[in-house]
Order: structure tokens, then sequence, then C-alpha cells
């Protein structure tokens, strides 16, 4: 009796796991071709549609409850975390059930979620999505750059099927040019996908040796046209980061020397394009424009090169330092000690508030810092940012535990974790809240394998 039991409970655990693969498959499905739906098939729909994923997600985490006992400080004290916030929302905030609930989700649901995704998958799963990804990767780069070559009224380049708005965008922001967004809704979440995109990409070349020499230089030609293309700082500083960091802590000697072997030749190749196609010499043009206009904008009398180290640092990291310690919203409120509440200054939120009108997104502050500071107040604030910080710097110290490891497809995975759950990424965004939970959980499983190796 007791042993008919036992199976039954073994057979009941295997299909709640296989149940949990599949969803996690659609999850991911879901949140990488919903711009797709949200600009062409069905953009009657695009708000609902962005929470589709969501719904998706807090499933996943409602059957997976049960790895709880997995989890470790750091999902514990998200989950708590996000339940205190919730309450001072209710209590001192804003008091919109619905906002708080949306505010709330990536803290309580969203962390454990990639804890639950490494219980799930195995390194086979990862390996699969990772493939998915360069193939989307591919055909997104090149789908960006005839973006780029057709009108910006073209049906391919409506942003949900608003071409007035795309036509205001190029001229207020882009320096006379247009910002294409590839498969994706918005060029941010280009960006963040193409960079996970070429994390995948590193790896399956140098350690997986499922992409050839070429196949892996085409790519590479591809990408850089595409990323010059997109007229995205933040997408051309992302890439020149992702090299640097898997040419100085992850590349050992064999993959340096190929690292420099192939940008030899890809500077060659590259050279070579730029002279038989006007796409590049257009696209290199009105980057640098991109560039020297912000450059001036912001820091008058800057060089471009001063103006874009002075970007770097005092918007990437001073302001995050100054958001955190004096957060002063936009119009110069400086947050209640509980905050404005969760979820204020979100997308969603703030259309259903009623606040920050076609901006809504960015009611209270443009970065997270600032965002998570004015909804949350000074210490629930500093605890969510602690939280998100820790949960994925505390890996940088062990890359040198990974590399003896062979843990090749966890340290590829690492920067676009690092970028994802912080330094370059907006949860008040679903698109990046989600993709940001996704390559947790995918570098959580390739980190928890010792079978990463070449």
């Amino acid at each position: 009796m007791q042993t008919n039991v036992l199976i039954a409970f073994f057979e009941v655990k295997r299909e709640m796991k296989k149940l949990l693969n599949i969803a996690t498959y659609i999850y991911i499905i879901t949140t990488l071709f919903e711009g797709i739906f949200r600009k062409w098939i069905l953009p009657q729909f695009s708000t609902p549609l962005m929470a589709v994923k969501q719904i998706i997600g807090c499933t996943i985490f409602s059957l997976g409850i049960g790895y709880w006992k997995y989890f470790t400080a750091w999902e514990k004290s998200s989950i708590l975390i996000g339940i205190i916030a919730f309450f001072s929302t209710m209590l001192f905030g804003h008091g919109n059930l619905a906002v708080a609930i949306y505010g709330c989700l990536p803290m309580i649901f969203g962390i454990p979620l990639c804890l639950i995704i490494s219980k799930v998958f195995e390194e086979q799963d990862v390996i699969k999505i990772g493939k998915l990804f360069v193939v989307v990767a591919f055909v997104n780069c090149v789908f960006l750059i005839i973006q780029y070559n057709l009108p910006i009224t073209h049906f391919l380049n409506f942003m949900a099927g608003d071409s007035s708005r795309i036509e205001e965008m190029s001229i207020s922001e882009l320096a006379g040019g247009f910002r294409p967004s590839g498969l994706f809704y918005h060029s941010t979440h280009n960006a963040l996908f193409s960079l996970i995109g070429l994390s995948f990409v590193l790896y399956f070349y140098f350690y997986k040796r499922s992409i050839n020499f070429f196949g892996f230089l085409g790519f590479l030609v591809l990408d850089i046209i595409a990323c010059l293309c997109s007229v995205s700082r933040t997408n051309v500083l992302m890439h020149i980061g992702l090299i640097l960091v898997f040419f100085i802590l992850v590349a050992k000697k064999r993959e340096k020397r190929q690292t420099v072997i192939t940008l030899i030749i890809f500077i060659c190749a590259i050279s070579l394009v730029s002279r038989i196609t006007n796409t590049y010499k257009s696209a290199v043009k009105n980057m640098s424009n991109r560039f020297e206009q912000a450059s001036e904008a912001q820091y008058r009398g800057a060089s471009t090169t001063q103006g874009t180290i002075n970007d770097i640092w005092y918007r990437g990291i001073q302001y995050q330092i100054n958001a955190i310690l004096d957060p002063i919203t936009f119009d110069g409120e400086s947050p209640p000690f509980w905050g404005f509440g969760q979820g204020m200054s979100t997308q969603i939120g703030g259309q259903i508030l009623g606040v920050g009108e076609e901006n809504s997104g960015f009611s209270l502050g443009e970065f997270d810092g600032l965002r998570i500071m004015c909804e949350s107040g000074l210490l629930v604030g500093w605890i969510i940012i602690y939280i998100r910080l820790g949960y994925a710097f505390r890996f940088l110290f062990s890359i040198a535990r990974m590399k003896r490891r062979k843990q090749f497809l966890a340290l590829c995975l690492l920067f676009s974790f690092i970028t994802s759950f912080y330094l370059l990424n907006n949860w008040g965004n679903l698109f990046t809240a989600n993709m940001a939970f996704i390559v947790g959980g995918l570098f959580l499983t390739s980190y928890k394998s010792k079978l990463t190796k070449a």
C-alpha cells in the first residue's frame, strides 16, 4: 500500500514538472514574440497582449510553489518585501488595488520564478532556448536592416499601427533618423534581446562548436550593421560591454587568440561591406549624429567622446547613486517615507491612475533606481535595490569557480543576467521585467549544472 502511494506521489510530481516545463516554454515564447502580435497581427489588443506572459508567469509561480524548500534567503526576502510593499501602498500610497498588485508582482513572483525555472529546466532545455534565441537574433538583424531602409510610414515600421507617433519620435529623438526595433515593440526591447542573443552566439561558437567560423563572422557583420541601424547608444554600449567582459573575464588564452583573429578578419569584412553598401554608410552617419547631438544636448561644449563618457558616468552611475540617496521626482518632489505606491511609475499603472499622460511609464523617474525609490520610499526602496543588485551581482565572485567547473554557458550568460536585473533595465516595463526573469532562470539552470563544458 505504501509503495503504491509513493509511486503515485512521484508520478504526480513528474507530471507536474513536465507541465511546468511546457508552461515555461510557452512563457518564453510569448515573451519573445510579443512584439510581432502587438505591432502587426493584433495591434488593437496591444495592451491586453502585454498581460498574457504575466499571467503565464504567475501560473508557473503558483504551480511551482512546491519548490519552496529550494528557495534561498534571496527568493524569500523578495517575496516578503513585495508583500510589505503591497500593504504600504494600500495604507500610505495611492491605494489602488490593481496597480498595487501589478507593481508588486516582480518582487513577489518574478525573482522566485528564476529559481523555479532552474528547477524545471535542465541544460538541454537551455540549449534549445539558446538555439531559438540565435535564430531569432539572426532574423531580427535582417529584419531591422530592412526596416531601416523602408520609409518611416511603412507598415513594417508601425508601432501598433500608429504611424503618426513613429514620425514624431523620429523627428524629436533621433537626430533626424529613424530608430527601428526589429521584431520587438520598442528599441529598448531589441537592445536587451540582442545582448542575450549575442551571449548565446558566443557560447555556441567558442564552446559548443555548433556554429562554424564563417557563420559566426557572418552573424557579427549582420549584428554590427543592425546595431548601427538601431540608432541606439544603449545597444552599442551593451554590445561593447559584453565583448569586453567576455574577453577579459571569461575567455581563456585559446578563446582570446580566436577572438583577436576573428576581430581582425571582422574589421576587414566590415570594411568591405562599407564600400559596397550605402546602408552601412548611412547607419554609421546616423549613429554618429545620435552620439554627437546627444552629447551636445546634455553636455554643451563637450566633444562626442567626452559627452559619451559623461553620459555613462552621470546617467549610468552617479544618477543611480543620487536616486538612492536623495530621490527627487521629475516634478521636484521628495517621496514620502513609504513612497507614492507600487506601480505608479509604470506604463499601465500610470494610465490607470491618470498620471504622466503619454509618458505614464516615467511619471516619477526614468531609470529604475529613481522609480523604485519614489514608489517604495527610503526603507523599502533600499531593500528592494539591495535584493535586485545582490541577486545577480553575487555571482561575480563565482567567476573563477565557474571557470574551474567549465561552466561556460553560465559565464556567457552572466553579463546579460546582471544587465537585465539592474544595470540597464526598467522593470516597470513588462517585456524587460519578464526577459530578466527568463535570463535569470536560464543562468541559474546553467549554473547548477556541471555539464556545460565544451
